[in-house]
């Protein structure tokens, strides 16, 4: 009597767990996405008071030389004012008081800083953070801490230049980013609301700022123009006039290089020019004295026996004009009389006044003309241009609107245009690798060498040196994001992130999980590599039983499903959960980091040495999302015959990661699209229907060259 066989347990007892842990996924992912997730990670709780978070050490550190501190009571931005003495120099403030800007996590930090009454920043220290990247990674808070000790003597504007690039915190980009940002823009919003700083929308004549200058300091930043005429080029100028025979009116004295006239011109309503040139007093009559609108020219004579004004503005026979300075701008000229000059005391200095309807843009170039004349043998005058001086109000003396930064996104993508396109370029190269995979896999060798060649370029530059690897941390982000309040930025902060998780979604949907986990991640390669290493060491190989796979692979959607629900219920132990995966610390810190990180990653990789990318099959997160949505693929490149699983199980045995069932059907949730199966597929001398037909085929070719032989054999006989 045979023996009785034994019964397979149903498909759906086998799959039950599965489908448990695809139910727990959904509810996670409706509580992720409900729109409570965000009150559920504490916002309600505030922060304690500033004053109660800032130590003596971390006053020192963010406002050095500070001896008190105490709160402003009014309706601006939370801030303490910063005294030394008695005397107040800035303010300091919280972000996550003024702004409560966003870190990577999505959730606020908090970072404490400075600012100067000036609008300089001096000092920042981060005080809570809950950023994946800087967590229990004590080399690069260090670099945090002097990437934002960097920014002290910058500008309280966003988008001003720091001391380090955001690049100098590598893996943490994005947090070093934002914590900078939002401590420029919360500077910025302390100042404005407690100084008397004018908000500029266009360019406007700086009437603000004043500092004692002498005309030599204003000559040399262009707020004056300057001409020294001497003897010789007053003979040179009445020459060039045709008057080269007669004499000046007032007469020359000294050596042809005595000079004749020191006059300087310039606009004078700027504080800096014309309260420096005339004195306050008649600075005042122009500013408040004259009706709104009223513009003025500076003019003085600094040394010379000439000078701009002369006597005849005082004779009614010459209309009382003031005729040895003119301006002119463009096509208008301008002509003044005694009535509209303003006379400094003690010194030869005026102000033009320029009534608010003459048509004057102190913003364009003019010139001013020193006029002078000679004299006739019968006694009259012959005027002539002394000296034209080019005038155009320097920068410094206009406020300009202050540009708008760059929105903050572009700064990672400008910066990182050199990584972008080696990413491209590879993605390109990939992408002809899946699309040529026949040509490839024909080849064994030539396949090997392209296989292992991209594995160690992802893990060395992708993952090494570009620090792209791809989480369940930036997944969960990208979840999150839409729902509590984060702006398109927020997507677009990782260039390099972001171009795989686009080129990962696309692949996902037309081929499978397999493209990014078989070939795009860090992690991922050093496993088959090392597993490489492992077989020609010849150390021994486990893989599970089909049946018993099966189980274990339900490892990865528990860990996704435990990750989701904690970032909903308790968000400080999901981030312990992402501990889960060793990619911060085999990839992203480069195995520098807390020892039990590296014992865990470093055991990891040594599973994998006997039993290939264990991680990946069983226990990674992020494999167990990808795998759920490769449901969704469209397109099986992956050639199979009727003969694969009945009776060949060459594939099977050769699939590194048992991705393929003894029905010879590949499982694609779990395939790695490694594309060795298609080696097999095309191998004719292992492949068994492969190598049946080709046997056939070399014995076609023999026999008609036997036949030949045969009949001359036989033709010998006959004879």
């Amino acid at each position: 009597m045979a023996p009785r066989a034994r019964r397979a347990p149903p498909r759906r007892d086998r799959r039950g767990f599965a489908a448990a842990l695809r139910a727990l996924l959904c509810l996670a992912l409706c509580l992720l996405v409900a729109p409570g997730a965000a009150t559920a990670q504490g916002d309600e709780a505030g922060p304690a008071p500033l004053l109660d978070r800032l130590t003596p050490n971390r006053i020192e550190v963010i406002y050095p030389g500070t001896t008190r501190l105490e709160m402003v009571e009014d309706d601006g931005p939370v801030a303490a004012a910063a005294y030394r003495g008695d005397e107040m120099v800035g303010y300091v403030f919280s972000t996550l008081d003024v702004l409560r800007a966003p870190g990577y996590s999505s959730t606020p930090f908090d970072v404490v800083a400075g600012v100067t009454l000036e609008g300089r920043i001096t000092g920042a220290l981060v005080l809570f953070h809950a950023e994946p990247y800087l967590l229990n990674d004590a080399p690069r808070t260090a670099r945090l801490v002097q990437f934002l000790h960097a920014m002290e003597g910058g500008e309280a504007r966003l988008g001003a230049e720091t001391g380090l690039p955001p690049s100098f915190v590598a893996g943490a980009t994005i947090s070093a980013r934002a914590m900078r940002n939002a401590v420029q823009e919360g500077a910025r919003m302390v100042l404005r609301y407690r100084t008397e700083e004018i908000v500029v929308t266009e360019p406007t004549i700086d009437m603000i700022n004043f500092k004692p200058r002498s005309p030599e300091e204003l000559v040399a930043d262009g707020g004056l123009v300057n001409a020294q005429i001497t003897n010789r080029a007053l003979q040179a100028a009445m020459r060039k006039a045709g008057l080269g025979d007669l004499l000046p009116e007032v007469p020359m004295t000294g050596g042809p290089d005595e000079t004749y006239v020191d006059f300087v011109a310039g606009y004078a309503n700027p504080p800096m020019i014309g309260r420096n040139g005339t004195g306050l007093e008649p600075y005042d009559t122009l500013i408040n004295g004259m009706p709104e609108g009223t513009m003025g020219i500076f003019v003085a004579t600094l040394g010379g026996v000439y000078d701009h004004r002369g006597t005849r503005f005082n004779n009614l026979s010459n209309d009382f004009r003031f005729d040895r300075v003119s301006i002119t701008q463009g096509p208008r000229s301008y002509s003044f009389a005694k009535q509209d000059v303003i006379f400094t005391r003690g010194k030869v200095a005026d102000i033009l006044v320029l009534p608010a309807d003459s048509g004057f843009d102190p913003m364009k170039p003019w010139r001013a003309e020193l006029h002078a004349a000679a004299l006739r043998p019968d006694g009259t005058r012959a005027p002539f241009v002394l000296a034209s001086l080019d005038y155009t109000l320097p920068p410094g003396y206009i406020l300009m609107p202050e540009p708008e930064p760059a929105p903050v996104w572009l700064e990672p993508w400008v910066e990182g245009q050199r990584d972008i396109a080696i990413l491209l370029v590879a993605l390109v190269a990939l992408t002809g690798i899946l699309a040529l995979q026949g040509p490839l896999t024909r080849r064994r060798r030539l396949h090997r060498w392209v296989r292992n060649g991209f594995l160690a370029f992802t893990l060395v530059w992708i993952g090494w040196i570009a620090s792209a690897q791809l989480s369940i941390v930036h997944l969960v982000n990208y979840l999150k994001a839409p729902f509590v309040d984060l702006s398109l930025a927020f997507y677009l902060a990782e260039p390099l992130i972001v171009i795989l998780s686009i080129y990962t979604a696309i692949s996902l949907v037309l081929l499978g999980r397999g493209v990014f986990c078989g070939w795009l991640c860090p992690f991922g390669a050093l496993q088959e590599l090392l597993a490489q290493a492992a077989r020609a060491l010849r150390l021994p190989q486990w893989n599970p039983s089909e049946r018993l796979q099966r189980v274990l692979w339900n490892g990865k959607y528990l860990s996704l499903a435990v990750i989701l629900v904690l970032i909903v219920i308790a968000p400080g132990a999901a981030m312990v959960a992402e501990e889960v995966e060793p990619f911060k610390t085999a990839i992203t810190a480069k195995f520098v980091r807390g020892l039990p990180y590296v014992i865990y990653a470093v055991a990891l990789l040594l599973i994998g040495l006997f039993t290939e990318r264990a991680f990946c099959r069983f226990l990674c997160p992020l494999g167990g999302a990808l795998a759920i949505l490769d449901r969704l693929h469209l397109v099986d490149l992956l050639k199979r015959r009727p003969e694969c699983g009945n009776p060949c199980h060459l594939c099977e045995r050769s699939c590194p990661v048992r991705a393929i069932e003894s029905s010879g059907k590949i499982i694609m949730a779990e395939c790695f699209q490694c594309l060795d199966c298609q080696v097999e597929y095309y191998d004719d001398r292992r492949c068994p229907p492969l190598a049946k037909l080709r046997k056939r085929k070399e014995r076609e070719q023999r026999q008609p060259a036997a036949a030949p032989a045969q009949a001359a054999k036989l033709g010998g006989n006959f004879a």
